[in-house]
């Protein structure tokens, strides 16, 4: 917003600094500003202190915006209004410019009550100067020549914000990323500390997500106040947007987590993280004007991602309840969620490997719960990472003391031996479209041959035996009908209960020349499900074989067609 007065404002002030050269007060595209973490306080009147909260010194198309916003309390026991003093700025030169008050701006203060005022004048210069007072003057205009009387000047050189591509150069302002700190001009009682810093892809493209850790270390309930959180590079500055929607409250010791999304590729295009906090300026037309001024600098050496280096996770032991943040709500604590399978299953047209985690969900509370909707992600050794994909499933609700398995998938290249990897289990709902990791562990593929009794799990499937027989057609049609005898024992090996949805048991006879003979698909669940017993498949061939193999396969659904996995094969 441009403001119409802007060339009236300015009040000369002759003083040798005006010889001064004006290379000698040129800040450099690199310069770093100082900015003191603790503000002072000043004698206003004798009832009213003042703080200066920020100070703007920056430059845009429309000119040069300065803008001030401070802080008045009333020390008395009675209603006060705000001083009609006039404001100014006085740069480094020996310049002043009035400044304009926002229409917003309270005209009293309560006993003991604390008020922000925001000021702002746009100057038609496009040089850089630096600003060195702010000062409060009664001016009676109704005399002449008028009179000024200067109140109080304050120092503001330490609290000058030139804009977003500044820098903080003060070391109790300039935090590393392990440090936790404060805002103090927000809060003095909430600690924050920098927890995570990963990438992701969003609709919105390709995000940095860090993460804070907020503690409130008050005596009383304290809201998290708006600030914003700005990804900077050597060349660039990312405006960086908090995913938290709404206020949020925290009573005395408590904690929560905070996240910010910044539109960089990649985390290793920053160098650090400004903190500024947003101020608001109301012209006479009622138009806002909203600018940020920076508080603090976060560096980012040392940061690592939310799941850190492989070798610093703890490997995962099978069938154990996964350790989850207690800070994060999506999966109930009297929810257990255990992994109890993964393994890689090939594509049946070839091209790609699903890898398969299975996991189990036990209700240990009185009373139903609902499935939890947590989603999952897949990092190979080399970084590589593949989002799961649930299973369609058709249950919404845990009944207590039993047990649901669902499984999920993850495309991976068809060169990935899964090794060694990292399972994250992921908050999907919170901050959709984003996702936040509430676990993470280190764990690789199982061999089948470790463990046969998994090769289906909940259920346990043996083939007992099998046999062929074939007999020849003298009627019309292909001259050879088969049959299939199989014998099975299903067993389902906990209190455990699965979607219809789940994985299938595919058996194919083949021939000695890899020709299937015929094949078919067996459910766990439904109306023709696989039991224990006897079991025979009836087929008609062209041809009479006497070697023959019988293969079976676990299958499931992906995305990217159906993918299965060998669990045995026997030959008659």
């Amino acid at each position: 917003m441009k403001i119409n007065w802007k060339h009236t404002m300015v009040v000369l002030v002759l003083t040798a600094s005006l010889v001064i050269p004006s290379a000698s007060f040129h800040a450099a595209a690199d310069e770093k500003y100082t900015q003191t973490s603790v503000e002072k306080t000043y004698q206003l009147t004798d009832a009213i202190k003042v703080e200066v909260k920020g100070i703007l010194n920056e430059s845009t198309s429309e000119g040069t915006r300065i803008a001030a916003t401070i802080r008045l309390f009333n020390n008395g026991d009675r209603l006060t209004g705000v001083p009609e003093y006039e404001v100014r700025v006085k740069t480094q030169e020996g310049l002043e410019y009035i400044m304009r008050p926002s229409q917003a701006n309270a005209k009293n203060i309560q006993p003991k009550e604390t008020v922000e005022l925001s000021y702002m004048n746009v100057i038609d210069r496009y040089d850089n100067f630096s600003l060195t007072e702010l000062s409060w003057l009664d001016v009676n205009e109704f005399v002449y020549p008028k009179q000024e009387e200067r109140i109080i000047s304050i120092p503001i050189s330490s609290n000058e914000w030139k804009g977003e591509k500044a820098t903080l150069a003060n070391p109790a302002v300039t935090k590393k990323w392990e440090d936790t700190f404060t805002i103090p001009v927000l809060s003095s009682t909430l600690e924050f500390k920098p927890v995570s810093l990963n990438e992701q892809n969003t609709p919105e493209g390709p995000m940095v997500i860090v993460g804070l850790l907020v503690t409130n270390q008050g005596d009383k309930k304290t809201t998290i106040p708006d600030f914003r959180i700005n990804g900077i590079s050597d060349k660039k500055v990312y405006n960086g947007k908090r995913l938290e929607q709404g206020p949020l409250s925290l009573e005395y010791g408590e904690q929560t987590y905070i996240h910010y999304a910044i539109p960089a590729r990649n985390r290793l295009e920053m160098k650090s993280l400004s903190i500024l906090t947003p101020e608001d300026f109301a012209g006479e037309d009622k138009t806002h004007t909203n600018y940020l001024i920076g508080r603090l600098t976060i560096t980012l050496p040392g940061a690592k991602s939310t799941i850190g280096y492989i070798n610093q996770l703890s490997p995962y032991e099978w069938n154990k309840p996964i350790h989850f943040d207690p800070l994060y709500k999506l999966i109930r604590p009297e929810v257990d969620v255990s992994m109890v399978d993964l393994r890689l299953q090939e594509s049946a047209g070839g091209g790609f490997k699903a890898a398969v985690a299975k996991f189990k969900l036990l209700n240990h509370s009185d009373t139903p719960m609902q499935v939890p909707q947590f989603d999952t992600k897949l990092t190979s050794y080399n970084g590589n990472s593949y989002m799961g994909t649930r299973q369609n499933t058709q249950v919404d609700t845990l009944i207590p003391n039993i047990s649901y398995v669902i499984y999920y998938s993850f495309i991976i290249p068809s060169s990935e031996t899964g090794e060694q990897l990292v399972m994250e289990i992921l908050d999907g709902k919170s901050v959709a479209p984003y996702h936040i990791t509430m676990a993470a562990f280190k764990t690789k593929v199982l061999d089948t041959k470790e463990d046969s009794t998994l090769a289906f799990y909940p259920f346990q499937a043996t083939l007992n035996d099998w046999s062929t027989a074939a007999n020849y057609n003298n009627g019309s049609g292909l001259p050879y009908s088969y049959k299939l005898n199989l014998d099975f024992t299903i067993k389902l090996q906990d209190e455990v209960v699965v979607d219809q949805s789940f994985s299938k048991m595919r058996l194919e006879l083949v021939d000695a020349k890899e020709r299937i003979m015929v094949s078919k698909v067996l459910s766990f669940t439904g109306e023709n499900k696989l039991v224990s017993g006897a079991q025979t498949i009836n087929f008609d061939l062209d041809r009479f074989e006497t070697t023959v193999f019988l293969r079976m396969y676990e299958i499931i659904d992906t995305p990217f067609g159906e993918a299965r996995r060998l669990i045995q094969t026997w030959k008659r």
